[in-house]
């Protein structure tokens, strides 16, 4: 009977202990336990949370940091490319003006040859009379005439005054020094003319 009593208050107790939280009594260890556990999940899902925001906001960054970056790299391929067109260009305008100044400058070489060829050529002519010799009976005579410095001789010939009927010619040419015209001649054999001699040379001007 004792027994019977003793197992009887020791299950009231049980079942007081158990009922107590309820009531209001004293922390049940086991729900303690599970209410910690829960605040520290919490905490933990809002760090989580916080980390993930913060895990958004550097991928943003980084993706407009990207877009950033490719927006750059097609602006310094497309300047690259312009800047290849333009060296491009100046190279050709470069090859063009070499071109031209080589064709300027043979055409200045031809100009200045055909100055001087024309600068050689015979423009017109002029006679040029030489002094007479002495007008007497001399047998044998001779003259010349001279064309002016640098002027060409084209020909010549001669006058004789007095008596050119008795009088016969022995030459008449360029000097053969000199530019000039020579001519020399003598009174026919057993004549004795009172006579003169004159050279007359043909010159080139220029």
């Amino acid at each position: 009977m004792s027994k019977r009593y003793t197992v009887f208050g020791l299950s009231m107790f049980l079942a007081l202990a158990l009922a107590v939280p309820a009531l209001g009594g004293p922390t049940n260890p086991v729900a303690s336990i599970s209410a910690g556990a829960k605040s520290i999940a919490t905490k933990a899902l809002k760090k989580a949370k916080a980390a993930q925001n913060t895990a958004n906001t550097a991928l943003s960054t980084a993706n407009t940091a990207n877009t950033t970056a490719n927006t750059a790299n097609t602006t310094a391929n497309t300047a690259l490319n312009e800047a290849k067109k333009a060296q491009t260009s100046a190279a050709g305008a470069q090859s063009t003006a070499n071109s031209a100044k080589s064709i300027a400058e043979a055409a200045k070489t031809a100009a200045e040859a055909a100055e001087a060829n024309a600068n050689t050529r015979i423009q017109g002519s002029t006679q040029v009379v030489g002094e007479a010799s002495a007008s007497n009976t001399t047998a044998n005579k001779f003259a010349s005439a001279s064309c002016p410095s640098g002027d060409p001789v084209l020909g010549g010939g001669f006058s004789v005054g007095g008596e050119p009927e008795k009088v016969t010619v022995g030459s008449s040419e360029e000097q053969l020094y000199g530019g000039g015209w020579f001519v020399s001649a003598n009174s026919i054999s057993g004549m004795t003319p009172t006579w003169s001699i004159t050279a007359i040379a043909v010159c080139g001007t220029k």
